[in-house]
């Protein structure tokens, strides 16, 4: 169940940019945000992002400077629970939702199954023989910048075949991709080739 942290940091706005803050600071990122920047990249007003970064910063969780007229602000590293706020943004934290919106996207993807193992990727390797399975057509570097970026560099395994090549290997009872077909907590998140009616 993902927990609401607005509830437990007082505001959505303040919950969205600690998270923001705290995900980029595990990827190993410190360079630091300006206000204008986050508002926009959290779809936020810049009120409510101004007044937040004030009262985060009078907490000592943020630290600011000044580079080129704009305030720039990042993690202050000395804040004596950044591990556990850290953990606590880690385990709230579910890439599934960004994989659903991207996917959203491709529009020559025939099938996509994601193993629901793969949200756990932060912490462990997974047992799923493949993160992701795709049928068509789809950018491999484009998506592997993709993958990166909300994985925070953790390897995820995916595959990419061709409806004529699946169907081949379909027909012939190929072991690898019936096992794939056939993992555990496999979601279907597009099927128009109606696979998992075919698996039923």
């Amino acid at each position: 169940m993902k927990m609401d942290l607005s509830k437990i940091f007082w505001s959505k706005s303040r919950a969205k940019l600690l998270e923001k803050f705290f995900l980029d600071y595990y990827a190993g990122k410190n360079e630091g945000f300006h206000m204008r920047g986050l508002a926009r990249d959290l779809d936020e007003q810049i009120n409510s992002i101004k007044r937040e970064l004030d009262n985060l910063e009078d907490l000592w969780i943020l630290k600011s400077k000044t580079q080129l007229r704009k305030k720039i602000f990042n993690i202050n590293t000395k804040f004596y629970l950044l591990k556990e706020f850290q953990d606590i943004f880690l385990k709230s934290y579910d890439p599934l939702d960004a994989v659903k919106w991207y996917f959203k996207t491709q529009h020559l993807l025939e099938v996509v199954i994601v193993n629901q193992s793969i949200k756990n990727k932060l912490f462990e390797e997974g047992k799923a023989i493949l993160d992701i399975f795709m049928i068509w057509e789809i950018d491999r570097e484009e998506f592997s910048d993709f993958l990166q970026g909300i994985f925070f560099d953790k390897k995820i395994k995916f595959a990419i075949i061709s409806t004529e090549d699946f169907f081949n290997r379909l027909s012939y009872w190929d072991k690898l991709i019936h096992n794939i077909l056939r993992e555990k907590w496999n979601i279907f998140m597009k099927d128009t080739l109606k696979v998992k009616e075919k698996l039923d």
